[in-house]
């Protein structure tokens, strides 16, 4: 068919780099119509500019963060998205890690189109229900996101993400326990299914802190017994408390315990408790990040 035929060909381009935060592929071009001449004339008077070798700008050079996603992706080939960290970071359940960006593909073989700007995975195994359209972004989904994470981070940091993912309703029980079962053999499928476990019947998004997931990560570090995390006791609601003691531990981080009305209700409650027979102690975010160690040490001991 004739591209004249078909309209206005720039508009279509707008449009079709519009509805994907800047970027077009030199192979959605050609579906458009565009023969290669086409593509080198405005590649020659900056129509079009080179951002990966078979992916274009659309008259500017300047991308957010989605068009750099999705300028990724496209260089990543046929069926590529964006995955790990950086799905993570567009779910809005984890923030970017590095410079590189993620992109995962089923293609087993080609080449990798920038190593300095792309993280090319390259699973086989990569399933049609573990992908979707997220913001105008092949994404992978929460649940294959999650089994991409997990070799990189620690039990309790895994379980911060899936609490945020709950938080935010993005988060499947069923979808994620599919993953796993049918990924058995990658790295980081035990991890993601223990946590998958020991969340199960308890409810994902416990609403703990940053501070409180580095406190629980502290007693796994350190063999000491996991004390019930947001534990009701005498009435109270408090940090951590390990069932049959008197020991209740809370951690202080300036977030949550910042206003002088917090301050109060605080010391107020650690009164009433220890009248009720508790031991209250307080853990600072400085003691549990810069000496977990000594925190351990003293933990032992009020637990013996």
């Amino acid at each position: 068919m004739d591209m004249s035929s078909r309209g206005d060909p720039d508009l279509q381009i707008g449009e079709l780099a519009a509805r994907q935060h800047g970027p077009v592929a030199h192979r959605q071009l050609r579906a458009l119509g565009l023969t290669q001449q086409h593509i080198a004339y405005r590649l020659e008077v900056g129509r079009l500019i080179r951002f990966y070798p078979a992916v274009y700008l659309v008259g500017h050079t300047v991308l957010p963060r989605e068009g750099r996603w999705v300028a990724a992706v496209l260089a990543g080939g046929r069926n590529a998205v964006l995955s790990h960290g950086d799905a993570a970071a567009a779910w809005g359940i984890a923030p970017p890690r590095g410079r590189l960006i993620h992109v995962t593909t089923p293609a087993r073989s080609g080449r990798v189109p920038d190593r300095k700007r792309i993280r090319l995975h390259r699973v086989g195994t990569l399933r049609a229900w573990e992908t979707t359209i997220h913001d105008g972004i092949p994404t992978s989904t929460v649940a294959r996101t999650l089994l991409d994470l997990a070799p990189a981070l620690r039990p309790r940091a895994l379980e911060d993400v899936i609490a945020q993912a709950d938080r935010l309703g993005l988060f499947d029980l069923v979808a994620a326990r599919r993953c796993v079962d049918e990924h058995p053999r990658q790295h980081g499928a035990p991890a993601l299914r223990r946590v998958l476990d020991d969340l199960e019947g308890v409810g994902a998004a416990d609403l703990r802190s940053t501070l409180e997931v580095r406190f629980l990560q502290l007693c796994d570090d350190h063999g000491l017994p996991a004390p019930h995390a947001n534990a009701s006791v005498a009435g109270f609601m408090v940090d951590f408390h390990w069932r049959g003691t008197k020991l209740v531990v809370e951690t202080d981080g300036f977030t949550y315990h910042s206003t002088p009305t917090a301050f109060e209700a605080d010391r107020a409650r650690d009164q009433a408790l220890t009248l009720a027979g508790y031991t209250v102690v307080r853990f600072t975010y400085n003691q549990i990040t810069r000496e977990p160690e000594g925190c351990a040490h003293r933990l032992r001991r009020l637990l013996a």
